[in-house]
């Protein structure tokens, strides 16, 4: 019997009713209609290849934006008119619309609005500062929206697009 590793594959599903993926060991196509899973954010299920027999999870994410990867050095303040910070983060993603970072030495809660300030690794080291509100902690994990209401930022649209 065929001894299969289990691995991971990410299906970013956005607006589409029918997704497909593939085996990771074989490549054997599979599409799935994802309508009755549409209002969770992140679904994983077990799968199992008809072919080869190789099981691997299937992750469905439902994001609007991309959201790109990042390793940044990042400083959390009260407000905009604070110089002193509330403490440092490491910032682990980005998108055109939030931000996941973590904090160890915050204390923060859902609902908090507080400013966070760092460089984005581009050729310019381009600095942001973002309003942010914090809607999920998960340990020293954190998610947060922008509350910038000004429009597209263009300087973070170029930096996250691909």
């Amino acid at each position: 019997m065929n001894e299969s590793k289990s691995s991971d594959v990410e299906v970013f599903v956005h607006r589409k009713i029918v997704v497909s993926f593939r085996c990771p060991a074989c490549n054997l196509e599979k599409s799935i209609n994802v309508e009755k899973i549409k209002d969770v954010s992140h679904w994983k299920v077990n799968a199992t290849c008809r072919r080869c027999a190789h099981k691997f999870k299937v992750s469905f994410n439902f994001r609007k934006f991309y959201r790109k990867e990042t390793s940044l050095h990042g400083l959390l303040y009260a407000s905009f008119e604070t110089l002193e910070p509330l403490g440092d983060v490491h910032v682990n993603d980005l998108s055109l619309t939030g931000i996941g970072f973590e904090s160890e030495r915050c204390s923060l809660g859902v609902g908090d609005v507080v400013v966070i300030r760092f460089l984005l690794d581009d050729e310019d080291q381009s600095p942001l500062e973002k309003e942010i509100e914090i809607t999920s902690v998960r340990g020293f994990k954190v998610g947060a929206v922008f509350r910038d209401t000004s429009g597209f930022d263009t300087v973070l649209g170029r930096y996250i697009l691909p």
